[in-house]
């Protein structure tokens, strides 16, 4: 098993993580999903651009919410993560969403130490690496 994927299902069962959809945003590729640590849980969006989100497969929307969470703590301000989601900054909306993620990843930091997706963006964007082995793995056994 690739290593990542490794370290991305032991902190899957470590921390009894679970994701569950809750809405599309308008017409684009962003997907409100409700991220579990046990019974706690926070409403977040994830980039499903390339439409890999299936609660069959738990440790992909795992990885895309986490992918999300380090997006956030990679962006210097509001509107540098506005752009890097192509977000319209005026939207209000995403300001408040912007606010509760702050607050939110802190609280995920506590509970499960500090956030990595253990796999690089870039195998996600390639559908290659360790990304490519994560489909792979959940596509050949069930978890």
């Amino acid at each position: 098993m690739d290593q990542n994927v490794q370290l991305l299902l032991q902190l899957k069962n470590k921390h009894q993580l679970h994701v569950e959809p809750v809405e599309h945003k308008k017409d684009d590729s962003l997907l409100k999903a409700r991220f579990f640590i046990g019974s706690q849980y926070w409403d977040l969006y994830i980039d499903n651009e390339y439409g890999c989100f299936n609660t069959n497969k738990q440790l992909v929307c795992i990885y895309l919410v986490l992918n999300a969470l380090e997006e956030y703590n990679e962006a210097e301000d509001y509107l540098l993560w506005c752009k890097a989601n192509g977000l319209n900054a005026s939207d209000t909306s995403w300001l408040e969403y912007y606010r509760y993620l702050g607050k939110a990843f802190q609280k995920i930091e506590q509970l499960i130490g500090k956030i990595d997706s253990f796999i690089n963006p870039l195998d996600y964007q390639l559908n290659a690496g360790s990304f490519h082995a994560l489909l792979n793995y959940e596509a050949n056994d069930q978890l």
